[in-house]
Order: C-alpha cells, then sequence, then structure tokens
C-alpha cells in the first residue's frame, strides 16, 4: 500500500474543507440568524462549523423571531461546541464607531438626558452611549432649575472624546450660538448705516451701552451718547428701557452694530456756530482743569479751551489750577474757531491790555521805579519785582550790590518789602524785563582802591568762619567785605565778632574782591605770599552758581 499518496489525498481534502470555512476573529462583528429560542439562549448561525448563542437577557425589552437577521460581536470561539456570542456589545460597538464618526464630521446628535450629576447631565447617544452634557454646555443662559431638563430629548454636537476612558463631552449651547450667528448674518444682511432702529439698552458700562436689537447686540460708545461731555452713561439712559438709535457703522465680518443716539438731536455746534466769531465776549462755566489749561462750557453740549498761556499775561502762569476752578463762571473772548475739528479756543487776558504794549512808554531803559518783592529764587539767583498788574522784572544777585554777592537773599529781603529798582533792560520776544538797584548809586569802587593800598594795614571785626577762610569788615566802610584765606590762619584762634588788624594783599575791582592777611609785626606784609582766586572757594562760589544761572537762561 502506498501511504505516501494516501497522505497526500487526505491532505488535498483537508485543505478544501479548510478553505471552505469562513475566517472568524474574536472581537470582530458579524451577520448572524436567528435559528433558534431556548429559554435562556438563542441561537445564532453566524457562519462558523458550530452555531453560537447569545443570553436571551440580552435581547430584553426587545421582541424577536426566528429567522431575525442580527449583528453580533464574536466573545469566544468553540471548536467542539457553541461559540459565545454579544448583542449588546456589537450594537455598543457601532454606536462608537457611529459617534467618532459624528465628532469628526461634526454632525448634530439628538440625545436623551437620563439624570442629573455633578456640574451637569448624563445623555444618553444611539440608547446605549452615556455621556457627559456640562450645565455650561447646555443653553447660553445660566441655569437655574436643572430638574427641567431630565427625561427630555435634546440634540447636541460632540466636544470632546477621550477613547481610553470611554467619556464623551457633548454640547447644546453650542447649536444655539450657531444658530444665532445665522440668524446675526441674516438680519445684518438687511441693516443700513443711516437707519433707525428701536433696541432695548441691555448693559450698561464706564465706555458706553450695549443695546439689544434682538437677536444681535449694538455698541453705544460713550462719546456718542450726548452732545454735552459726560462721565457715566446712566446720566442719559435708562436700564431695561427701549430707545430709538442711529446705525453709525456695520461690520458683516464681526457682526458688529455701531449705534448713535446723539445723532437723533440736532448738532449745538451747528446751531452755536451762527451766533458767534472771533473776538465774540461768551460768558461760560469752567468744567474741567489740567496743567495745560481749562475746559469751559459754552452752551450745553459744547466746550471751549482756554489755555493756561492765555490766562493771564504773566508769562510765568505754570498751571491753570493756580488761576481757575471748577464750576467757576468766567467772561472769556473767542479767540479762534476750527470748525473742522469742532474746537473753540478762548482766552482770558486779552479782555485786558496787554501790560507790555505800555512797557516802551513807561518803563524804558534808564528809568527808576518802585517795585514790591514777590519772589526769591531758589539757589540765590535773585528776586522777583512786581513793578505792575501782572508786569513783573527779574533782579539779579549781582545787580543788588556792588561791593559783594549776597549769600542769602531771604535773610536780607522779605517778600511784600518794596524796594528801588532801574531798568537795566527790556527783552520783548521773552517777555522779560531785568533790574538793577545798585546802579541807583554810583560805584565807590576806585575811591576805595585808593584807601586800601596794597601793603597797607586796617582794622576791621570778623563777620564770618568758612571752611577756608573768614571774612571780615571795616567799621569806616561797611559796604566791604575782606576776606583771609585760610593758608593764612595758622594757629589762628579768633572767633566771629573779634577785631583784628589785617594787611591788603589784593585789591579787585572787576571781581569784587579784596584779598587781605592778619598783620603781624614780626613780618612785613610784602614778604608775604599771594593768593590766587582758585583759593577763594568760599567767595567764589557764589559768583559760580549766579554765572551758571545766567547761562541756563
Amino acid at each position: 500500500m502506498d501511504y505516501t499518496n494516501t497522505k497526500k489525498y487526505n491532505y488535498n481534502i483537508l485543505s478544501k474543507y479548510l478553505d471552505k470555512i469562513p475566517k472568524i476573529n474574536v472581537l470582530d462583528i458579524y451577520k448572524g440568524k436567528i435559528i433558534n429560542i431556548l429559554d435562556d439562549y438563542v441561537v445564532i448561525d453566524f457562519g462558523y462549523k458550530s452555531e453560537g448563542i447569545i443570553p436571551l437577557n440580552e435581547f430584553k425589552n426587545k421582541k424577536i423571531n426566528i429567522n431575525d437577521k442580527k449583528d453580533i460581536m464574536v466573545i469566544k470561539l468553540n471548536y467542539n461546541g457553541n461559540c459565545l456570542l454579544s448583542y449588546q456589545k456589537a450594537k455598543k460597538f457601532k454606536s462608537w464607531i457611529n459617534i467618532q464618526k459624528a465628532y469628526k464630521e461634526k454632525k448634530n446628535l439628538k440625545g436623551y438626558i437620563t439624570s442629573r450629576t455633578k456640574g451637569g447631565f448624563i445623555l444618553n447617544l444611539y440608547k446605549n452611549i452615556s455621556c457627559f452634557l456640562p450645565g455650561s454646555q447646555t443653553d447660553i443662559n445660566t441655569i437655574k432649575d436643572y430638574d427641567y431638563y431630565v427625561g427630555k430629548k435634546i440634540e447636541v454636537q460632540i466636544l470632546k472624546i477621550n477613547l481610553k476612558t470611554k467619556n464623551v463631552i457633548v454640547s447644546h449651547k453650542i447649536l444655539i450660538e450657531k444658530n444665532i450667528e445665522k440668524n446675526k448674518k441674516k438680519i445684518i444682511s438687511t441693516l443700513q448705516v443711516g437707519q433707525i432702529i428701536e433696541g432695548k439698552v441691555k448693559n450698561i458700562i464706564y465706555y458706553g451701552a450695549f443695546i439689544d436689537l434682538g437677536v444681535i447686540d449694538g455698541l453705544l460708545h460713550i462719546t456718542d451718547i450726548s452732545w454735552k461731555k459726560i462721565d457715566n452713561p446712566s446720566v442719559v439712559l435708562t436700564l431695561g428701557k427701549k430707545y430709538n438709535f442711529l446705525i453709525l457703522g456695520i461690520d458683516k465680518k464681526k457682526l458688529r452694530v455701531q449705534l448713535g443716539f446723539k445723532q437723533l438731536t440736532t448738532n449745538p455746534w451747528d446751531l452755536l456756530i451762527k451766533k458767534i466769531k472771533i473776538g465774540s465776549l461768551i460768558d461760560g462755566i469752567v468744567t474741567a482743569i489740567t496743567d495745560y489749561g481749562a475746559f469751559v462750557e459754552i452752551e450745553e453740549g459744547i466746550e471751549g479751551l482756554l489755555h493756561v498761556s492765555e490766562m493771564a499775561w504773566d508769562h510765568e502762569l505754570k498751571s491753570a489750577k493756580d488761576f481757575v476752578k471748577v464750576n467757576q463762571k468766567l467772561k472769556c473772548i473767542i479767540l479762534n474757531i476750527d470748525k473742522d475739528d469742532k474746537k473753540i479756543y478762548l482766552s482770558i487776558k486779552r479782555l485786558e491790555k496787554d501790560p507790555w504794549e505800555q512797557i516802551i512808554k513807561k518803563y524804558t531803559i534808564g528809568t527808576k521805579h518802585t517795585g514790591i518783592i514777590s519772589k526769591i529764587f531758589q539757589n540765590n539767583y535773585g528776586l522777583k519785582i512786581k513793578l505792575d498788574n501782572n508786569l513783573y522784572g527779574i533782579l539779579l544777585n549781582y545787580d543788588i550790590s556792588w561791593y559783594y554777592d549776597i549769600e542769602n537773599l531771604s535773610l536780607e529781603y522779605k517778600i511784600g518789602n518794596t524796594i528801588d529798582v532801574v531798568i537795566l533792560s527790556i527783552d520783548s520776544n521773552m517777555r522779560k524785563i531785568y533790574l538793577g538797584h545798585k546802579q541807583l548809586n554810583d560805584s565807590k569802587w576806585n575811591e576805595y582802591q585808593k584807601i586800601y593800598k596794597i601793603n597797607s594795614i586796617h582794622e576791621g571785626k570778623i563777620i564770618k568762619i568758612y571752611k577756608r577762610g573768614i571774612a571780615l569788615k571795616n567799621k569806616n566802610h561797611k559796604d566791604l567785605i575782606f576776606y583771609i584765606p585760610y593758608r593764612f590762619l595758622k594757629d589762628f584762634k579768633n572767633k566771629i565778632g573779634d577785631t583784628i588788624k589785617f594787611g591788603i594783599l589784593e585789591f579787585n575791582i572787576k571781581y569784587k574782591k579784596i584779598i587781605v592777611t592778619p598783620y603781624i609785626k614780626t613780618k612785613t606784609i610784602r614778604n608775604m605770599e599771594k593768593s590766587t582766586f582758585g583759593d577763594l572757594y568760599e567767595l567764589n562760589v557764589i559768583k559760580k552758581r549766579i554765572e551758571e544761572e545766567e547761562n541756563k537762561q
């Protein structure tokens, strides 16, 4: 017997038989037919060599008959008997496939809200997939009664799927918003700029108000509420009240409407411009003050700018707050009208004559006057002298005395005191008058130079002690100051008020300096070392400060 041929024959038969058996995989879904219904199981023919069984309770509340075809999932293959199948798992698996497809395609699905849960609801899709519907995604408005939604069918869109945890988050709000967007586009396409439309004040904010126009909201900016400047829209508008508005602008891409309210009334500017002209006198009330000027209400809704430079002829007026107050009534003259920008410029000072017009006549160079000290400048720069109403002059430190610079003006001069001055120069461009006081008397330097000759001996009283020297005065000529540099003061023990003898080393008329040295009988003045101006720190410092201030000016 040829066993080799017999084996080949049997193999061929087996191969043909195996090829006819369909390839079945566990967890795959197949179409099966009910061939028998038992007490606990349903027998399914799904094309395999053996039938499969499904527990009868998987068809609970569902009527089934023999020969019905159902989608089934293979749970376990049994080559010796019935295979274990599942109808519910197949159904759920198909539902998951449909859900993923709907998520990718952003399809709308209908679901059933079964119950409340923390922060939202449980919603069923395809009757076997539980999803989470957050409360914030249920409606565009805040939910007050959650129980109202339980048991209701609702259309949703899938927001997020987590395949690992089998979690699905859905939204109903997104469909409402899409529907609103469609309606907005439809409504906004019917609107036109210049159209009058009715709306209800929905919300009032610091920069304006939102107006409910039905499906869409319009923005009413605070500057378009009233021709008069207002700080709060509530002054004109009432929350919840209906008004007519004018459409100023439409943004079809962003679906925004800009509204106007004041535009429905006559612009008071148009009425005022017919009544006033440059040079007209008007009465106004100060409504606001800034450092650069004040805003004056001429008529309701119309303000003019009163610049600080137009408040007084005094060019040193720095801030409007020093001149006017809010709610103060003013009489002004219209300086200029800018019709394009709708601006009015006012002036107060021009109600009076410019004092500078009278300067050439009354305050000519060389004339003498009596003024009042109104200010002492910092750093001993000098004094501000009031000559007349709104007319001031500057008296510099070095123009006060022929003989020395005053180290502390506030000790010798007080605000409110009178002082005689002479006009030295007039700067019409800068509106400045420079005054002199020492020029009222002739300088006696040439006369004093003959008295205080080099090497001559004199007597003086110590009036001040510096770090780098001391200052003295002679009782015969109290307008002069004598200075002893510190290098001549070795073993010097005198104090302020003491009278000492001194010898003249230098007498400089140009710089108003007289340098001396203590007189010592054992030494002649001629042999003493001559001082230099670099050593005279204490006396030079005042002059340097004044020169620096002059350069700045």
